[in-house]
């Protein structure tokens, strides 16, 4: 499995933008930016999905870049509600981690917070079989 890392929301942009052009498919994760001390995200719901993600990306889906977008420091992130990636009118990203699967140019659906580090809701996810809601 290929990732390409989107450092900025216009780099994400840009990506989209080629996948959407040319009908593509691709895995887009958004998440807390790692500490720079620590090498692991703030986000508690990120530390524990990247392990169960990127094993099953690469087994389950391994014909797909993976597309890693960051959203910033912590502070960057909660409770700015200007956030690029919270006002961008494809990825509408509230919640981190989100992992949204573009398949032929077109978003098919989404994995959010604590089901991306669920296993089973992951393989359940990217082999198009769609998930209960999870509270929360």
């Amino acid at each position: 499995m290929p990732i390409a890392r989107c450092a900025t929301p216009a780099e994400a942009e840009t990506a989209l933008a080629a996948i959407v052009g040319t009908g593509g498919s691709a895995l887009f994760l958004f998440f807390g930016s790692e500490d720079p001390q620590t090498g692991s995200s703030w986000c508690p719901d990120c530390v524990t999905a990247d392990p169960v993600l990127r094993r099953a990306c690469t087994t389950l889906r391994p014909d797909l870049v993976l597309h890693e977008c960051p959203v910033g420091e912590r502070s960057a992130w909660k409770n700015v509600p200007a956030h690029p990636y919270r006002i961008h009118p494809v990825w509408r990203v509230q919640r981190i981690p989100t992992l949204v699967l573009i398949e032929g140019g077109c978003e098919r659906g989404r994995l959010i917070e604590a089901d991306c580090g669920r296993p089973d809701s992951v393989a359940a996810f990217l082999a198009g079989k769609p998930q209960a809601a999870q509270p929360g």
